[in-house]
C-alpha cells in the first residue's frame, strides 16, 4: 500500500486518531498525578517535629532552660502522624523507581505483541488499586507502604513503551511529532496539576487531608483505565467509529502491514 499526503476529508472534530490522543493526554495526567502524589503527601503525613525532637534528644543534653526568654514558634506546620525519618522517607520515595524500571524493557515486548488497549489502561487500574489502599497501609508499617510503592511503579513501567506503539499505529508519519509532544504534554500537565491540588488537599481538615491527595489520585487513573480499555483499539482497522476515510489514510501513512492468515492480529511496523 502507497503512502498518501492527502488529508482525510473527516472535520478535525471527528478525527479518531485526535481522540485517541486527547484521552493518552489526560491518561499521563493520571499516570504522572499517582507518580509524584507520594512526594506531596509525605509532607503532610510526617511529624516532622516529632523527628526533630528525637534527633535533639539523641544528641544534646539539656541542662539548663532560661524562662526569662521563652521560645515560642508562631508559624503553623501541618504534623503528621507518622514519625518516618528521612532515610526511610528517601526509601519510600525511591521504590517507585525500582519497580518502574523492572518493567521498561518487558513493557515493550508486551505492547507490542498484545498492544495498549489492555496493558495501558489495566496498569492504570492494578496501580489506581494500589494507591487507593496506601493510606490504610500506612497505619500498619512503613515497609508495606514502601512494597505498595515498588508495585505502583511496577505497574507504571509499561506505560511509556506502550506510549509509542500507540503512536506508530494511530498518528501518520508527518503529524507524529504533534500529536505525541500532545500526548506527552499531559505528563508535565500531571505534575503541575498533583503539586497545586495536593498542596491545597494537605491543608484541608476533611479526612485528615493528606489521603485525598491518594484517593483523588486513584479514583482519576481507575475512571480513565475503564473509558480507555472501552474506547481504543490496538488498530485504527478495528474501531467501531472510526470513518472509512480516516482509516485508510491512517493506514496509509503508517504503514501498517496485517498478516494476511489473521487481519485481528496486532503487529508493530
Amino acid at each position: 500500500m502507497e503512502k498518501t499526503n492527502s488529508k482525510s476529508s473527516v472535520p478535525f472534530w471527528r478525527l479518531i486518531r485526535i481522540a485517541v490522543t486527547v484521552l493518552g493526554f489526560f491518561g499521563m495526567i493520571a499516570h504522572y498525578s499517582q507518580k509524584v502524589n507520594v512526594g506531596i503527601a509525605l509532607v503532610c503525613m510526617v511529624n516532622h517535629s516529632a523527628i526533630e525532637q528525637n534527633k535533639l534528644n539523641s544528641t544534646t543534653l539539656i541542662t539548663h532552660i532560661d524562662d526569662s526568654c521563652p521560645q515560642t514558634n508562631s508559624t503553623n506546620h501541618i504534623e503528621g502522624p507518622f514519625i518516618w525519618t528521612k532515610t526511610m522517607q528517601g526509601i519510600i520515595l525511591g521504590s517507585y523507581f525500582w519497580g518502574y524500571i523492572i518493567t521498561q524493557i518487558p513493557g515493550g515486548y508486551l505492547a507490542g505483541r498484545f498492544g495498549p488497549r489492555f496493558l495501558f489502561g489495566g496498569a492504570m487500574i492494578v496501580s489506581s488499586l494500589f494507591i487507593a489502599l496506601m493510606p490504610l497501609i500506612a497505619h500498619v508499617h512503613w515497609i508495606l507502604f514502601c512494597i505498595l510503592r515498588l508495585l505502583v511503579g511496577f505497574s507504571h513501567g509499561i506505560i511509556w513503551p506502550c506510549m509509542t506503539v500507540i503512536m506508530a499505529h494511530w498518528a501518520p508519519v508527518h503529524e507524529r511529532g504533534k500529536l505525541m509532544g500532545f500526548m506527552n504534554a499531559g505528563s508535565q500537565a500531571g505534575n503541575a496539576f498533583a503539586l497545586s491540588i495536593g498542596g491545597l488537599m494537605c491543608s484541608w481538615d476533611f479526612a485528615d487531608g493528606w489521603p485525598l491527595i491518594f484517593y483523588s489520585a486513584a479514583v482519576f487513573g481507575f475512571v480513565w483505565g475503564i473509558i480507555w480499555i472501552l474506547f481504543y483499539t490496538n488498530s485504527p482497522r478495528n474501531h467501531r467509529f472510526i470513518s472509512i476515510q480516516e482509516k485508510e489514510y491512517i493506514l496509509q501513512n503508517t504503514q501498517q502491514q496485517l498478516s494476511n492468515s489473521n487481519k485481528n492480529d496486532f503487529h508493530v511496523p
